[in-house]
């Protein structure tokens, strides 16, 4: 399947097709954390309804243009407006307060962009920026992702760092001499042919909010649940979305803000619970030290948080489907599956099934270096599809 933007990890296609193939036409599915949108763009293929949230600006912008439907005329003609505003505004014209009145975002921007690309880059900031231009338009969305998806790469395009598309951006060069313009119309393109291959039946909603907050959705509105939370002190996605959102009006204290309030952060907290407690002992790990205790409460809290709102949201009895990794802090082997369901249970959930399916290494990303000889990596090479009810 072509992908309309890179993302370092998606939830399986095969397990999305498997839950909603008996939903019934008129259900409505929620992920609530949307990620690369894969659960929203099956439903519009499929002619379900879908609604997706997500904290992460970028991933709600990758995650609505796949699962929307577009006129490919009207991408082109924004495409030529776009193109003309570059062409016709001289430089010193150019004025993007967030980055030139913001001494970190600027010093970022310095560091891992080289004058050529920052020249062209300000160019495509201040069109999208313009008060004139509805950013919310479908089409312009997607003008934004094809930039975007020249960023988010491997390997050095706009930036000088590779890995930026598995959020583990390093800088490798100094120098750049990446034309954005020679390579602008063809990553519309592909975001075209992308969504052509879909082929959205129906448009989702996506939000722009915490899964741990979902106020813009009513109770008890939801047919079925399909989401894949952050598994812990697993992959920071925010690390490498920096590179395109500087250019889309965010500045880094604001992304920062952003990645701290994330499930799954390596942010930790003191939380006082006998039970868990207890579940951490179960699960082998009594000896675990003060940093490691702390990190798996704030976990606990974020999922409760999650589960919580998915609870209130879920109609009575019907199915919400987890899909869930579990991790490895200090040589331990944290399993996140018994943590969701032990925070799901506590919430009022029922846990209906659990099965285990291998991860291909091509696929996912995985935390640690896998070998065969390392029982520890064996473990992490599966994940967990949790089926809860409400």
């Amino acid at each position: 399947m072509k992908y309309v933007h890179p993302f370092p990890a998606r939830m399986a296609p095969e397990i999305i097709l498997e839950e909603i193939k008996n939903l019934p036409k008129k259900s409505v599915v929620l992920d609530p954390m949307c990620g690369s949108g894969m659960t929203l763009s099956h439903c519009s293929q499929h002619g379900l309804k879908s609604i997706g949230c997500d904290i992460d600006p970028l991933a709600q912008l990758i995650s609505s243009v796949a699962s929307t439907s577009i006129v490919v005329d009207e991408v082109w003609k924004e495409y030529e407006n776009l193109m003309k505003f570059i062409k016709s505004t001289p430089k010193n014209q150019i004025s993007l307060d967030w980055i030139d009145n913001d001494d970190e975002t600027s010093n970022f921007i310095n560091y891992w962009f080289a004058p050529k690309q920052q020249k062209q880059l300000r160019k495509f900031a201040a069109y999208f920026s313009d008060s004139s231009i509805d950013s919310s338009d479908r089409h312009i969305k997607l003008l934004k992702v094809a930039l975007s998806r020249l960023i988010i790469t491997s390997k050095p395009k706009i930036s000088l760092a590779r890995d930026t598309a598995h959020s583990r951006p390093h800088k490798v060069i100094t120098e750049n001499d990446f034309d954005i313009m020679a390579h602008y119309e063809k990553s519309v393109q592909h975001v075209i042919t992308s969504l052509q291959r879909i082929d959205p039946k129906t448009d989702a909603e996506i939000h722009l909010s915490c899964a741990k907050n979902m106020v813009s959705i009513p109770d008890n509105t939801i047919d079925a649940i399909i989401t894949s939370p952050p598994y812990l002190n697993a992959i920071d996605y925010l690390r490498g979305h920096k590179f395109s959102l500087v250019w889309f009006g965010y500045k880094i204290s604001e992304l920062r803000a952003i990645r701290t309030d994330s499930a799954g952060s390596a942010k930790s907290y003191n939380y006082d619970d006998v039970e868990f407690s207890a579940l951490l002992n179960s699960i082998g790990l009594k000896e675990i030290d003060h940093q490691t205790s702390r990190l798996l409460s704030r976990y606990l809290v974020d999922l409760s948080g999650i589960i919580s709102e998915m609870k209130r949201v879920l109609k009575k009895n019907k199915p919400a489907y987890v899909v869930i990794g579990n991790s490895n802090i200090k040589g331990n082997h944290i399993q996140n599956n018994k943590i969701l369901q032990f925070a799901a249970k506590r919430i009022g959930f029922t846990v209906k099934d659990e099965k285990t399916r291998e991860i291909p290494d091509s696929k996912r990303y995985l935390p640690i270096q896998v070998s065969n000889n390392n029982a520890l990596a064996s473990r992490m090479r599966t994940e967990h599809i949790i089926q809860l009810q409400g």
